[in-house]
């Protein structure tokens, strides 16, 4: 391997490029205000404001550039060079990006994960260029495998991140759930709980007057079974009238926000799925964080990435497919 090759103005051309595209969307990640923390603790009010934002748009656009270009360099003539040139355009493209922008040390972690990502895609795709020689051919293996690796990268970030802090991090979790449910202003939330439990009385009290031993019940003369009789029929006329929002304050006027709230946590707590849940917090939510980066991951390298192979290919090697 010639190492004047990785300094010379096509090797620093590659190197720039890729430090440029790492320094455009951790710029835009960074705009958007979105961060592992937020995604963990389940804050989704920041998440939703986080997502409709065009900071965080720019920056789905822009973060499969960098993978692109490492593509197109996978399809050089020595592999060790263009390993190189990788390496030194990630790691300066990211050292940059903490020197400009703050990020939380969580970050660190995935930056490490994505680099090994894609010294391993290169070269998977440098090999696989040289089985095949097509350039659509390596942009489609080379796109499922980046989308494996980074969701893999994805994983053992949050895993590693929950793991020390697991009982912490779920804590957290079931207070982002109860917050999404029950606001400061409990009186809609209230109304709601109300009208299912009145829903669920009605189906209740329907059910046993409808039943024929419920109606035999009247042809017998007997004062309890009257006094039953009358209790079902006043109940069931009571729960089929409508419940003005003014009856429903007076019902749980002795209610409070930190008091539904602390309900809610200690149900939801409690539930058998979340106590498992709970002791393999950090594995099931790394699960459901790379599962769901899976859905964005594979759209994005199929159709977006795809296109921006093409661009760095002709732009390192011109309009001719480079075979093997």
């Amino acid at each position: 391997m010639n190492y004047k090759e990785v300094f010379n103005k096509r090797g620093l051309l590659k190197m720039s490029l890729i430090s440029a595209s790492i320094i455009m969307w951790m710029f835009f990640y960074t705009s958007s205000n979105i961060s592992i923390n937020s995604i963990i603790i389940f804050d989704l009010p920041r998440i939703v404001t986080t997502i409709l934002t065009l900071d965080f748009l720019f920056f789905l656009l822009f973060f499969p550039i960098t993978t692109a270009i490492c593509i197109a360099l996978s399809v050089g003539k020595d592999k060790h060079v263009d390993l190189l040139e990788i390496f030194l355009g990630i790691t300066v493209g990211f050292l940059a990006s903490f020197l400009l922008f703050t990020f939380s040390s969580n970050f660190l972690l995935f930056a490490m994960f994505y680099l090994v990502s894609h010294l391993i895609l290169s070269i998977l795709t440098y090999n696989k260029f040289k089985d095949r020689g097509n350039l659509t051919t390596l942009a489609n293996f080379a796109n499922s495998k980046i989308v494996l690796l980074i969701c893999l990268s994805l994983f053992l970030t949050v895993f590693l991140i929950i793991l020390p802090n697991q009982a912490s991090y779920s804590e957290k979790m079931k207070v982002g759930l109860v917050n999404l449910f029950v606001g400061d202003d409990i009186s809609n939330w209230l109304g709601t709980s109300y009208s299912i439990s009145k829903a669920s009385t009605v189906s209740a009290v329907n059910f046993i007057t409808e039943k024929e031993e419920y109606q035999r019940l009247k042809n017998i003369q007997n004062t309890d079974v009257y006094n039953y009789i009358d209790f079902m029929e006043d109940l069931k006329k009571e729960v089929s009238e409508k419940t003005s929002k003014e009856e429903i304050q007076r019902i749980y006027a002795n209610l409070d926000s930190l008091e539904v709230k602390n309900n809610i946590y200690h149900t939801i707590s409690n539930m058998p799925l979340m106590i498992v849940f709970n002791q393999f917090f950090a594995l099931f939510y790394a699960i459901i964080f790379a599962t769901v980066a899976q859905l964005y991951l594979s759209i994005a390298f199929s159709l977006i990435g795809l296109l921006y192979v093409y661009i760095f290919f002709r732009v390192f090697y011109g309009k001719k497919e480079k075979e093997d």
